[in-house]
């Protein structure tokens, strides 16, 4: 199994720090991830072309049909089961760890944020009435003990804690050290579509603890911003992260539903990764939501898990493979639906929506391609880096 040198997340002021037992089990847990993403899902093609597809021919006379059919017959093959079960494994392996780490640090990043709270640059608005949607707490989304809606205390702090230490190492890294590679990759993107829109107000829609609010702030520190999630303790940890790190962020509980600012209020507004984690009733009723709260000439721009629609079946059962085993419910309905008709369900032209492809590296980093990433790599599974970037102008 191949080693790697993954270096410690920035160890900011509410980061928790793991002793050098924690540790050790955090680079196990990535290594093992990265070898099966290199090593063993690849290899889960030539399983289903070489023997599962060739039994399924046989037995009814024609190749499967669709994902689902494909994704029935896989789960049947040892070599599917095996990997399978390791990779539901690590990410247990990965979150336990973390809860242990955290439970340790619970103390001093109480009383952290406590401190950075008492004379903010930004600002946080919490609210006790947020209705918490039943697609966020009924699921411990990716697996992760408490997923987004868990709040014990009014200084919670230990489920983003968790969130923010272990996904980055459920990354294997490719977060970037301060977790800034997908918002950092999204205004990347952005200004090679909208290189002039020199905005006044952005908001960072589904922001979780500010992974990709903070590269916002660094590309255009003028503007005024504001993030926006459902989970209180995701706030108040966001909230202390910024401050932390010397950003100056507007955070809200509040509901991409229901978005509690005016009628075109911002210029852009960015979302990463959100949609796969919401219903197939409430993604629609967000980008509609979005569509409201831009100003005309104003940008919706997003990143998420891509659209599988064009991949052969073995490719889509492998990107959907989190659907069925990872606590991502709403997973496979995403990666169905065309994203230029995704945003003319919200109120878009369907022809001014653009996209493109990207791959992250190890330090976070996002190159740019014209096609989807199935064209490009052997496997659809591992595909942690692997995203479609969409949006369009109103």
């Amino acid at each position: 199994m191949t080693a790697l040198n993954i270096k410690e997340p920035f160890p900011h002021d509410i980061m928790p720090l793991a002793s050098h037992d924690e540790h050790a089990r955090e680079n196990i847990t990535a290594a093992m991830k990265h070898h099966l993403s290199e090593h063993v899902y690849p290899y889960d093609e030539l399983v289903y072309e070489k023997q599962a597809k060739q039994k399924f021919i046989q037995a009814n006379g024609r190749e499967p049909k669709d994902c689902g059919e494909v994704h029935h017959l896989m789960m049947e093959q040892p070599y599917t089961r095996m990997w399978s079960s390791m990779a539901r494994t690590l990410q247990e392996m990965l979150w336990d760890n973390q809860g242990e780490i955290v439970e340790r640090n619970k103390p001093r990043l109480t009383e952290a944020a406590k401190k950075l709270s008492a004379k903010p640059k930004g600002s946080l608005t919490l609210d006790p009435d947020c209705d918490m949607p039943r697609y966020v707490s009924a699921v411990d989304i990716h697996a992760m003990p408490g997923g987004y809606s868990t709040t014990r205390s009014e200084t919670d702090l230990a489920t983003p804690a968790v969130y923010d230490r272990g996904a980055y190492y459920y990354t294997r890294g490719m977060a970037g050290r301060w977790g800034q590679g997908g918002g950092l990759a999204n205004v990347t993107a952005f200004k090679e579509f909208f290189p002039d829109l020199k905005p006044k107000r952005i908001l960072d829609l589904g922001c979780a603890i500010g992974w990709t609010t903070l590269p916002i702030v660094d590309e255009w520190p003028e503007a005024e911003v504001h993030g926006i999630d459902v989970g209180e303790s995701f706030m108040r940890y966001a909230h202390a992260r910024a401050e932390a790190l010397g950003k100056t962020v507007h955070y809200h509980q509040m509901s991409g539903e229901h978005l509690k600012f005016p009628d075109g209020y911002f210029d852009i507004v960015f979302t990463g990764g959100v949609f796969h984690e919401t219903s197939k009733k409430a993604a629609p009723a967000i980008m509609k939501e979005i569509h409201r709260v831009l100003r005309k000439g104003g940008v919706s721009f997003n990143y998420d898990i891509p659209y599988g629609g064009d991949y052969n079946l073995h490719a889509q059962f492998m990107l959907n493979w989190d659907c069925y085993f990872n606590a991502e419910p709403f997973w496979r309905e995403w990666t169905s639906w065309d994203r230029s008709e995704f945003m003319s369900w919200g109120g878009f032209d369907k022809d001014a929506v653009i996209d493109t492809w990207a791959d992250r590296d190890h330090e976070g980093n996002f190159r740019f391609f014209e096609k989807p990433f199935d064209e490009l790599h052997t496997s659809a599974r591992g595909g942690i880096g692997r995203v479609q970037f969409f949006g369009a102008q109103k």
